[in-house]
């Protein structure tokens, strides 16, 4: 993965964490899953079922790294739109997100998450371009050669439903645009901050959360099972930091 940086040897608080993997590092962990979730995946269409347990399975290796025990019993409930919230915690924001073969999670401590993964978009999408770009942007978009344009909009595509998500809302009939140029790392507006983080292999890769001012220490840990036992217990997984946005 581009931009990794070092092995994560120690716990480094942050106050969003993102965590994104491949599917195929996820599912050997599935084992992190409560009895009742994986009697909920057996549940499930196949394709369905196992979007599910990616994501479920990632979230709980997050919270069990944040939260120690606590985390691997914590009840997972959602909000009526289909939110994950953690019951009797709900100051720790959680949000799920998978595209792809690729899988993320956030967990930002005293405020409220979304974040989103997008495998690149056809510049042949305009609808999507028209849904999650201002004017300004979807002119950018349109002056950018062709070979670029699938990334730029994966990119823009990934803060509108990371931002999306962090409300609670979800996407509206009638979305909001974010300000700010098309290529933008961060931005801030509507209530909300964001970040374009590295991308994951051709997948674009965002997070956001509310209360911007000040902008809060973003981390992203990719997980790995090329050496080691970097990862909980039992885990056989190694960390590696990617990226490190700290507030001011």
């Amino acid at each position: 993965m581009a931009g990794l940086r070092r092995v994560v040897t120690g716990r480094h608080r942050h106050d969003v964490l993102v965590v994104c993997a491949t599917f195929a590092e996820v599912m050997p962990l599935q084992h992190l899953l409560t009895a009742e979730e994986s009697a909920y995946a057996r549940g499930l269409a196949a394709r369905r079922a196992r979007d599910f347990t990616a994501g479920r399975t990632l979230l709980r290796w997050v919270l069990r790294r944040e939260l120690g025990e606590e985390g691997r019993q914590a009840r997972i409930g959602r909000t009526g739109r289909g939110k994950p919230v953690l019951e009797g915690r709900e100051s720790t924001g959680i949000s799920i997100s998978h595209s792809g073969e690729t899988v993320a999670v956030a967990l930002a401590h005293g405020r409220a998450v979304g974040v989103d993964v997008q495998v690149p978009i056809p510049p042949t999408d305009g609808l999507v371009a028209a849904l999650c770009c201002s004017r300004t942007q979807a002119r950018e978009l349109a002056a950018l050669r062709a070979e670029r344009q699938a990334a730029a909009l994966a990119r823009r595509w990934a803060v509108h439903e990371a931002c999306a998500k962090a409300t609670g809302r979800g996407l509206v009939r009638r979305p909001e645009t974010y300000p700010g140029p098309l290529w933008a790392d961060r931005g801030h507006g509507r209530g909300l901050g964001w970040n374009v983080l590295p991308p994951f292999g051709d997948c674009a890769l965002a997070v956001a959360f509310d209360r911007p001012d000040p902008f809060p220490a973003v981390g992203l840990v990719v997980l790995s099972h090329e050496v080691g036992t970097g990862g909980a217990p039992g885990d056989r997984t190694t960390q590696k930091e990617a990226l490190s946005h700290h507030g001011g």
